[in-house]
């Protein structure tokens, strides 16, 4: 028997406008109850019988608003970093067998 989940990679490519909360948290990356709390601040939910959905659209540009912008490496830890270049070797993993 297979199952009928898929995970959010396989299906990235077709990106829905309303989404549930375990969909939602599967997408991006939070728990159901903050993803919900989010969106009840945002205004995205929708109520239609006993689910609520999320609307994407809605969501991701209230998203937005966390953005952080990014800040470059202090001189000290890049200058650092290129002094000490650390080779990773490949490790040659051998079969043991127990009896």
């Amino acid at each position: 028997m297979s199952y009928s989940y898929k995970c959010y990679s396989d299906t990235k490519g077709i990106m829905k406008k309303y989404v549930n909360a375990v969909e939602g948290a599967a997408i991006y990356g939070l728990g159901k109850t903050r993803i919900m709390t989010l969106a009840k601040e945002e205004g995205a939910v929708y109520k239609v019988g006993n689910s609520a959905l999320i609307n994407t659209e809605i969501f991701e540009s209230y998203l937005e608003k966390f953005r952080e912008p990014s800040r470059p490496l202090p001189a000290h830890i890049w200058n650092d970093r290129n002094k000490h270049h650390i080779s990773v070797q490949k490790i040659k993993y051998t079969s043991v067998v127990y009896r």
